[in-house]
């Protein structure tokens, strides 16, 4: 299997964009957690007819919770290499980061730990913050897709259903 993608670049905004889908992704649990603490907090002070502090305390945490992503500095705090111009080369060992300032990425399939496939890119994760980011759209055809979503489900880092 050799498959060879076509030359895409990710710009700050699409970056940031990503990025913010894969926070709220994250954070989902203690969002809904947040959420019904500042409910519950909220009913039982109209029904005791008190003023109470937690639901203040927890509707804090969730406007900042979800107001974190507006403070994202995508371009201070990622490496100039995420918005360069690169291809990727993909085989039965190796993927690939080919840039157009000539530096190489090469990695083993071993070194994800998880891949995730969403409606336009794949996230390839090498620990749980970090990942290189793969739009589908850089693939030159859907065979290849489907290669690469068979190759990754063979080594167990996708489940496609």
């Amino acid at each position: 299997m050799q498959i060879k993608t076509k030359t895409f670049q990710t710009t700050p905004k699409e970056l940031r964009a990503v990025l913010t889908v894969e926070y709220y992704r994250r954070i989902k649990r203690n969002f809904i957690v947040l959420s019904i603490l500042a409910t519950m907090s909220i009913i039982f002070s109209i029904l005791q007819n008190r003023f109470d502090w937690w639901a203040v305390y927890f509707l804090g945490i969730l406007a900042y919770t979800a107001s974190a992503p507006l403070f994202f500095r995508v371009q201070k705090q990622t490496s100039a290499l995420n918005f360069q111009a690169r291809h990727c080369e993909i085989d039965e060992n190796f993927f690939g980061l080919y840039y157009a300032d000539g530096s190489i990425i090469k990695m083993t399939y071993e070194q994800f730990i998880e891949v995730r496939k969403k409606a336009d890119y794949y996230f390839l994760y090498m620990s749980k913050t970090q990942f290189h980011y793969l739009p589908i759209a850089a693939f030159e055809t859907e065979k290849d897709i489907h290669r690469f979503d068979l190759w990754l489900q063979s080594k167990q880092l996708i489940k496609l259903w």
